[in-house]
């Protein structure tokens, strides 16, 4: 396929403004051929701006993460109901310092790889949030509670325990998890390199991103109240070996913290699935 260059593009249109300024019997100067552009750019933007500014925003409240290939680039969206782990490389800026970029990329395209396999095998999706942080979402009501937890367990289990060795050559990594409950809204945007993504938004996903501030090794998973509350028992407590007698125990821990200038509790647990378990 043949390609123009952008300097052949700017002759080109350099021509077009050469003869539409012959009929204005004027020459252009580089100036004129200057504010030709930036007016052209600045208008769409305008006509742009002036359109969202004056439509209102529309959305379709659906549990199905296919509607989003129904969302224009336009003032539209989806909404649900959801259950959200929010995943964060803990200590980004040291890996870069200890292991460098390559590594750094390496790493995120590793939990990327198993966060996403173990999304779908639990009923979840996959969303990038940031460079250090990934939302797996669970749609739903009080079953996507339940799916969240097992996925978030399956996740600390894999990345300790299943893939440790593949991740051996990355030096310092940390990660936690925090999870919380509601409605949050998706929008899509598209990149200069036409790269369609969705961005997420609702009180929920921050919260749980206050929440795995608070969680570090061994707590690799924390969750809002609303979440533990509705969690069943299977999910709740344990079976452990206490002086040699074998108890029923939560296998979570109440932690008091402070958000948004108020005091809550979350739950943490260094409790783990195996990736193996249904």
């Amino acid at each position: 396929m043949e390609t123009v260059s952008f300097a052949g593009t700017v002759s080109f249109f350099c021509k077009i403004f050469y003869l539409h300024s012959i009929h204005k019997e004027k020459k252009p100067n580089f100036a004129d051929i200057l504010n030709f552009f930036i007016m052209s750019w600045k208008e769409s933007l305008d006509e742009k701006m002036n359109s969202l500014a004056n439509t209102e925003f529309d959305y379709t409240e659906t549990s199905d993460i296919q509607k989003a290939a129904n969302i224009g680039l336009d003032n539209s969206g989806i909404y649900m109901e959801a259950t959200v782990i929010y995943f964060e490389i803990k200590n980004i800026v040291y890996i870069l310092k200890e292991n460098g970029r390559r590594k750094a990329a390496q790493a995120y395209t590793m939990y990327s790889e198993v966060l996403s396999a173990i999304a779908a095998q639990t009923g979840g999706f996959l969303n990038s949030f940031s460079p250090n942080a990934f939302l797996v979402i669970y749609p739903g009501k009080d079953d996507s509670l339940m799916k969240a937890v097992t996925g978030a367990l399956k996740i600390s289990y894999a990345l300790t325990e299943t893939y440790k060795h593949q991740f051996a050559s990355i030096n310092g990594l940390e990660f936690a998890m925090g999870l919380d409950h509601g409605h949050i809204m998706g929008t899509k945007t598209i990149s200069d390199n036409g790269m369609e993504t969705l961005s997420w938004f609702g009180t929920s996903i921050y919260k749980a991103s206050r929440i795995c501030k608070e969680c570090a090794r061994p707590f690799y998973v924390g969750t809002s109240g609303i979440v533990y509350h509705n969690l069943g028992e299977g999910l709740k407590t344990t079976t452990r070996r206490i002086l040699g007698i074998k108890k029923s125990v939560d296998m979570w821990t109440k932690v008091t913290y402070n958000y948004e200038n108020v005091k809550k509790h979350l739950y943490q647990t260094n409790h783990k699935i195996s990736i193996d378990e249904e």
